[in-house]
């Protein structure tokens, strides 16, 4: 087995990035979600509402963040000053902080609807899994194989690309669906432990490369004859950081069933 591909996604819902390798954090890679795009109403949106969101293109290095939109774009500088504000995730609170920078009136052109540019508050973080988060969904870090993805394509009518499921870390040459059975992986000098299986939803209905939803609600629905339980469809792992550090793609893999 080795690692195919690495990605982080700085803002939430939009474009991820391909690394060559990235430093892992306890709340995740480097950069991961920091990032959102809250509402009017100090909602943090994601492309289930707004598909649009898929479409934004974000590059960061360590001086800038800058956001792709077709053939616009926008950038500010990362230590721009940032006030604190109250919004909502998933209807639950999360302390942000809010940028006061012409970037929000290019998002609110470009996504047609009040926008603004929120990154996370580092000294309030949320929690879930019993570990700090950014702006994920439920975890530090996703994983999905390349031989999963492939035996699910064998179901479908219409094949789909490996990054409609927006994962950080995809692995190839594994069997399908064996990391349901994974409880430890170490890549390089990092430590990951399996907390759960990932938890899908609608956004994975999403073609990412331009916004429509699939009709017949593919690929959720060929999982939810898989892979339903309690009501709730999975596909992929999610992992959290018990040892920190450097990873990289060349970087060796070990695999492990028993904690």
């Amino acid at each position: 087995m080795k690692i195919e591909s690495l990605y982080t996604y700085p803002i939430k819902s939009t474009k991820g990035i391909l690394l060559n390798e990235v430093n892992v954090r306890e709340i995740g890679f480097e950069n991961d979600r920091y990032f959102g795009i809250a509402n009017s109403l100090n909602e943090i949106i994601t492309a289930r509402e707004n598909p649009k969101l898929l479409k934004l293109e974000p590059e960061i290095n360590n001086e800038y963040l800058k956001v792709v939109y077709e053939n616009k774009s926008v950038n500010f500088p990362l230590e721009s000053k940032f006030n604190d504000l109250k919004t909502s995730l998933f209807k639950k609170e999360v302390s942000v902080k809010v940028i006061d920078n012409e970037i929000n009136n290019w998002l609110t052109e470009i996504l047609k609807t009040e926008s603004k540019l929120v990154k996370i508050n580092l000294k309030n973080l949320r929690e879930k899994n019993n570990t700090k988060i950014s702006l994920s969904d439920s975890c530090p870090i996703h994983l999905i194989t390349k031989e999963s993805v492939e035996a699910l394509n064998e179901k479908l009518a219409i094949p789909i690309e490996i990054n409609r499921f927006r994962a950080n870390i995809i692995i190839s040459g594994a069997k399908a669906f064996e990391e349901r059975n994974w409880k430890k992986i170490i890549i390089g000098e990092c430590e990951f432990k399996v907390v759960s299986d990932t938890v899908r939803c609608s956004l994975i209905t999403i073609n990412p490369e331009n916004g429509n939803k699939d009709k017949k609600q593919e690929p959720l629905r060929t999982l939810a004859k898989e892979f339903k339980s309690n009501g709730k469809v999975s596909f992929g792992i999610y992992l959290v950081p018990t040892k920190i550090g450097l990873i990289k793609k060349s970087d060796s893999l070990i695999i492990k069933t028993e904690a």
